[in-house]
């Protein structure tokens, strides 16, 4: 990633996920979207192909990429179909969480069927009163020997409806704040737990849910790391989680703008192709390079989390930036295109709705600018010392 470019190896494997994105994945996005099913085939073909354990250690049957390289799974198969362009983040994710704080058998329960497509998580943290505000959540476990007895409710969960496991912070001391919050992995098939769906406007393709929780039993081995340590583990997790979000909606509005340059080539009003109207080609180049500019910044700071590098209010400009990227992005295309793109046939519509719930999903647009203040001016200087 020195001098703002990629490997060799990077582009082969740029060129491969795009061959595999748009062979088996483009086809049919559009009917995925509206059937809001997870298309199981396809991600058995994924895992085939190695993008699903991309990032799971070897020895679980992954690849053990670094994450500049799941970016560029994330772009090329966002472009295809957004459903599916997340698809190598999340067992990357979970298996940080495993191999640190969990036990040999944990990890060999989970990460290799993670790694084939045969396991889905997800991460349970929002609730009907709380979502920026992490610390407030109201989701209790109360231990009980070697066991924990959990009551609760998480909503807004991506993937929820689809997933076997969830991580999950859950507060066990009440009374101590973010320090009373820890983390847990919880099997979605235990008694107790049931889901409801959430019809939305977008984000169809990753089933979002809320989780019920009624005194379900949890083994105490099923804690990620110590009490009290959930609150700042979920927070690490967040920083590269953006990332990846904000690269998936950079990918939508790359393959808009894409389709809205081959649309304005060959329609013409009076007479010649709209492209050679500057209102249009003009239109075609800011978000290009707004795209473009946006796609670096990611980037950049993928190649900081891979050298272990701080990359907090990177991770931060990212999340407000590249979805405010995306969704205008998105709409100039549905604009170039008229009613046609208009039209629920057309797949920008769909993206453009789409590109919406990446302004609010893991940290709104203001979250952002906090985290990013509070590192350039100081937290003594904002409001409320957030």
């Amino acid at each position: 990633m020195a001098g703002f470019g990629f490997t060799e190896e990077q582009e082969m494997f740029r060129e491969t996920v795009q061959r595999f994105a748009r062979r088996e994945i483009a086809p049919g996005a559009k009917e995925r979207a509206k059937k809001a099913e997870r298309p199981l085939e396809l991600i058995k073909k994924a895992a085939d192909q190695g993008l699903v354990g991309l990032a799971v250690p070897q020895k679980f049957g992954g690849s053990e990429a670094d994450w500049v390289t799941v970016g560029i799974a994330v772009e090329e198969m966002s472009k295809a179909d957004f459903g599916l362009g997340m698809l190598p983040v999340l067992p990357g994710l979970f298996s940080i969480l495993l191999t640190r704080y969990c036990s040999e058998e944990m990890q060999q329960r989970y990460l290799p069927a993670m790694a084939r497509g045969e396991c889905s998580g997800c991460f349970a943290i929002t609730e009907a009163d709380c979502g920026s505000d992490v610390a407030a959540i109201r989701t209790k476990a109360v231990r009980d020997g070697d066991h924990y007895i959990i009551n609760g409710e998480k909503t807004g969960v991506s993937g929820g409806m689809d997933a076997h496991i969830a991580v999950a912070p859950i507060k066990t001391n009440p009374q101590a704040g973010a320090k009373g919050i820890s983390m847990f992995v919880l099997p979605l098939d235990l008694p107790g737990v049931s889901r409801s769906r959430i019809p939305d406007m977008g984000f169809n393709q990753i089933s979002r849910g809320t989780l019920f929780l009624d005194n379900v039993r949890l083994p105490v081995e099923y804690r990620i790391s110590e009490e009290g340590k959930g609150f700042y583990l979920i927070m690490g997790q967040f920083e590269v989680l953006r990332v990846f979000l904000s690269i998936a909606a950079l990918g939508l509005a790359q393959a808009s703008l894409t389709e809205a340059i081959e649309y304005a080539k060959i329609r013409k009003a009076f007479d010649r192709p709209i492209v050679q109207f500057e209102g249009v080609s003009f239109k075609i180049a800011e978000h290009a390079t707004w795209i473009e500019a946006a796609r670096l910044l990611c980037y950049r700071t993928l190649y900081l989390a891979d050298q272990g590098l701080e990359h907090n209010k990177e991770s931060a400009m990212c999340k407000w930036f590249c979805p405010v990227v995306a969704v205008n992005a998105i709409h100039d295309s549905l604009l170039i295109h008229g009613h046609v793109g208009y039209s629920e046939e057309h797949p920008v519509e769909q993206r453009l709705r789409d590109a919406i719930g990446f302004e609010m999903a893991d940290g709104t647009a203001n979250i952002m600018k906090i985290i990013i203040s509070r590192q350039l001016v100081g937290r003594e200087f904002l409001p409320s010392n957030r």
